[in-house]
Order: structure tokens, then C-alpha cells, then sequence
């Protein structure tokens, strides 16, 4: 579940954050196979439709999925798009049923989130169906301070930090640990081996004084996470979130966070 007001924050960064060069490429495979149909795969709200939808000419019909019947239900539809159909569900169940209709699969800020047998059905759903895929904003594990001086270029427990949130991503599920930091790179071999060109590119959130908000809200969800994969850690986990607000407090700040966008596309 994630929170709408989370989403709302980070939606402008997202948008600004990706990886243009991809979006030619997509465009001119849009228009030669003349396709229309969209699958968004744990949509939340619509932020992947807004951003994707005026970029692409013509007819598009969309689907969105997500098992949060209150995040679709906050979805605001471009002008651009023909119809846009919300589907409560599971993504290894309604998500992967709605691939099998699918021209193009997309979305964003997810993969990091899955276990690689639910990414490896996604890539045979997607090849079965040789359609277009555009995966954007899979988090690669770099958070990086600098800018203003000592106070934020330098904290001996960044990296500490840092390496519980990337274990704490990491954390079994269901069907096995979730991929974290790793899903990009994997997703990328994954459908180079089902025969599709790929391309993966670098898409990293870069914060500064007028993101102090989103900086704020990172740190936060980090503290979570951390605390959680260490408890016995707390207070030096504590003692750096203290610190690092103090830095976007002090308004000279830039705050990377790292992000890949993949585009594949059939043979």
C-alpha cells in the first residue's frame, strides 16, 4: 500500500527524472507497428499514464492495474486517451492476464519491488505476445549526498544506511526475495535472452534545495527500513536522520538518488 500524498510529492521528480533518449525510439515503434494498447502494471494513481500518454500519437487505449482500489480510483485521464480501464488485482495474476492483450507493457518505480519469478513470467508473457516494453524508474541502490560543503558531501553512516536500505529491499516474499537493486540490470538480460533490443539507461532522481519535502519524506521512509533490518542500531540510524535533515534544512544540498529506464523492443 502506498500512500497517495507520497506519490502526489514524488510524481514532478519522477516525470523530470527519466531517461528521454528512450522516448524516440518507443515513439517510432509506436507508429511502424501501429499500436494502441497500453498495460500499466501497479499504476497507484496514474503518474506512468500522465507522463507517457501525450508523448505518443494516436489512438491509445489503456489499461491499469493495481491491487489498490483507492489509489485507481484517484486516476485523472489525460484528453489524449480514448478509454482507460482500472483493474483491482494482483500483479501476478490480473497484471500478467492483461499483458496477453497488451502492444505495449509499462511501468514505474516497480521492479525493484518484485522477486525474479514473477519478473521472469512478465518477460514470457511480454515475448509471447512480442510487444513493446518500457520500464521506468527501478531503483539501482545509489543514494548519494553532496553540495554545501563538508556538512553534506560527508556523514560516516550514509553508507551504513544506505546498505540496510538496499538489504531491507531485499526482504523475502512469497515467491522468494525481492530483486531491490538489482531488478534493472536483471530485467535487462532477461529480455535480451528472449531476443529483444534493449536499452538501459540512467535515469537518477537529482534533489536539491526545492525538493526539501521529497528530501524530508526519504529520509523518513529510509529511518523505516533501516531500524527495521537492524533494531539494534536504532540510535545511530536515529542520530544520522538528525543530522541529514539538518542538511536539507540548510537549504545547499543535492541528493542523488539512482534510478535505470529500460526500453525493449521486439526483433
Amino acid at each position: 500500500m502506498f500512500d497517495p500524498a507520497w506519490l502526489a510529492l514524488r510524481e514532478p521528480v519522477d516525470h523530470r527524472s527519466r531517461a528521454a533518449a528512450l522516448l524516440p525510439p518507443l515513439q517510432r515503434a509506436w507508429r511502424s507497428h501501429a499500436w494502441s494498447r497500453i498495460v500499466d502494471l501497479g499504476s497507484g494513481t496514474g503518474s506512468n499514464l500522465r507522463y507517457l500518454a501525450p508523448r505518443l500519437a494516436g489512438t491509445q487505449h489503456w489499461t491499469l492495474v493495481d491491487r489498490d482500489q483507492g489509489l485507481l480510483a484517484r486516476v485523472c485521464v489525460p484528453p489524449c486517451v480514448q478509454t482507460a480501464r482500472c483493474v483491482v488485482g494482483d500483479l501476478g495474476d490480473a497484471g500478467l492476464r492483461a499483458v496477453a492483450e497488451a502492444d505495449v507493457v509499462t511501468c514505474s518505480a516497480l521492479l525493484d519491488l518484485v522477486t525474479g519469478v514473477w519478473l521472469q513470467r512478465l518477460v514470457r508473457a511480454c515475448a509471447s505476445r512480442s510487444c513493446g516494453v518500457y520500464l521506468a524508474l527501478t531503483y539501482d541502490g545509489e543514494i548519494r549526498w553532496s553540495g554545501g560543503g563538508a556538512a553534506a558531501d560527508d556523514d560516516s553512516d550514509d553508507g551504513v544506511v544506505r546498505a540496510l536500505v538496499n538489504a531491507h529491499q531485499q526482504r523475502d516474499q512469497a515467491e522468494g526475495a525481492a530483486l531491490g537493486p538489482t531488478a534493472g540490470r536483471e530485467v535487462e538480460t532477461l529480455f535480451r535472452e528472449a531476443g529483444y533490443r534493449t536499452w538501459l539507461l540512467s535515469s537518477p532522481w537529482r534533489l536539491g534545495p526545492g525538493d526539501a519535502a521529497l528530501a524530508r519524506a526519504l529520509i523518513d521512509g529510509w529511518v523505516s527500513a533501516a531500524v527495521e533490518q537492524r533494531p539494534d542500531l536504532e540510535r545511530r540510524i536515529q542520530a544520522w536522520a538528525a543530522r541529514r535533515r539538518r542538511t536539507v534544512g540548510g537549504g545547499l544540498f543535492e541528493l542523488t538518488v539512482g534510478h535505470l529506464d529500460l526500453l525493449a523492443l521486439p526483433e
